[in-house]
């Protein structure tokens, strides 16, 4: 049995051995050391235990271990960018708490000091994530027969975290907004997450192809995505992401102001634009106009709110913005100012009105 040393991106060097288990599938141990000398000794004392036990004792794997383990059998038929999210929240987040220690030797008390701790710092959603990240290495353990328990069970997420406060623009907002992007080709993006409702990565993926000015079908085949430095095409977040959907006239209209080849907004080299840095500069035009500021994802809640003033069924609503369920559109739906006295207009036409006078004088 041998084992191979290859030294990491990160300066660290990990040592690989192929593990034969009873039912002939080979699996891998990892180890991690700061110089090549200590990661081949750690490698030799690994191949002398599976020799000499024929087994490894799972109660030696560090979380960190493990959790690359996972990553790299588990995880290997994801789409990159979930890969990328679940390093984040191992590497990124839980590793500077858990990193070093056993697997065998994480309680539940420890995951809720983690959480409790990063909960200072990032939103409810945030820790929400990372707990179901770390989740699924505890229970790639459990089916792998390395731990009997999940100590992510029963963890709660403080509840006393502040949200996130949307700032949803209304009618006479967005209309501002376009004054601002109108003749510039920031009027794009604009347009389509605002009156299409488009996610920013399907922004960035759009083709001049995929619209037909004619019928005004938008057909939303791909997203490009920033992954490890370069933005690389991914099929759409769900499967009903991939739609059509039917645009405003006027959207159409300014469209044709831009018509071209290649995509719709990319960059000066005419490749795809990275979402993240249009969003970024998103918010920094805003600022320079004086707008109110709002996030650009945020134009999806707009379009979202706008259909649900003008009556638009729920679910002609989650198709047009890609949402498997009602219940995601539900979420993105938002009371404006200026919708708040559409219910007591509409409860006020109940009642028949009748010139009435009172029989009582008042005291």
């Amino acid at each position: 049995m041998e084992g191979s040393v290859t030294k990491r991106k990160d300066g660290r060097w990990q040592g690989v051995v192929d593990v034969p288990t009873l039912d002939g599938v080979r699996k891998r141990k990892y180890v991690y050391a700061s110089t090549r000398p200590e990661c081949r000794r750690k490698i030799n004392a690994l191949i002398e235990e599976i020799e000499n036990n024929g087994i490894i004792n799972p109660s030696k794997s560090t979380f960190k271990e493990f959790a690359q383990i996972w990553l790299d059998t588990y995880c290997i038929n994801l789409s990159p960018t979930t890969i990328e999210g679940y390093k984040k929240s191992i590497y990124t987040y839980a590793d500077k708490y858990i990193g070093d220690a056993l697997m065998s030797k994480i309680l539940p008390i420890h995951i809720q000091e983690m959480i409790n701790n990063f909960s200072k710092t990032h939103s409810e959603k945030t820790c929400q994530n990372m707990l179901g990240d770390i989740g699924g290495v505890f229970k790639y353990a459990i089916l792998n027969k390395v731990l009997k328990t999940n100590p992510c069970i029963g963890v709660k997420i403080p509840h006393d975290i502040e949200p996130y406060q949307y700032y949803i623009y209304n009618e006479d907002e967005y209309n501002a907004l376009l004054e601002v992007v109108s003749g510039t080709i920031d009027e794009l993006p604009v347009l389509l997450a605002g009156l299409c409702g488009l996610r920013v990565s399907e922004i960035m993926g759009l083709t001049w192809n995929n619209i037909d000015f004619d019928t005004h079908i938008i057909y939303v085949r791909k997203a490009y995505v920033h992954v490890k430095g370069e933005v690389i095409a991914k099929n759409t977040k769900t499967r009903t992401s991939y739609r059509e959907l039917v645009a405003p006239s006027y959207v159409i209209e300014r469209l044709s102001l831009y018509k071209n080849v290649g995509f719709v907004y990319p960059k000066n080299d005419g490749t795809a634009e990275n979402g993240g840095n249009y969003s970024k500069r998103f918010s920094r035009m805003l600022k320079n106009a004086g707008l109110p500021h709002t996030r650009f994802h945020d134009l999806r809640h707009f379009n979202a709110t706008m259909m649900l003033k003008k009556k638009v069924t729920d679910k002609e609503s989650a198709a047009r913005l890609g949402h498997s369920d009602t219940n995601m559109t539900k979420k993105y739906q938002h009371i404006l100012s200026n919708m708040k006295d559409n219910s007591a207009n509409a409860l006020n036409t109940i009642v028949k009105k009748l010139d009435v006078k009172l029989d009582v004088k008042p005291s």
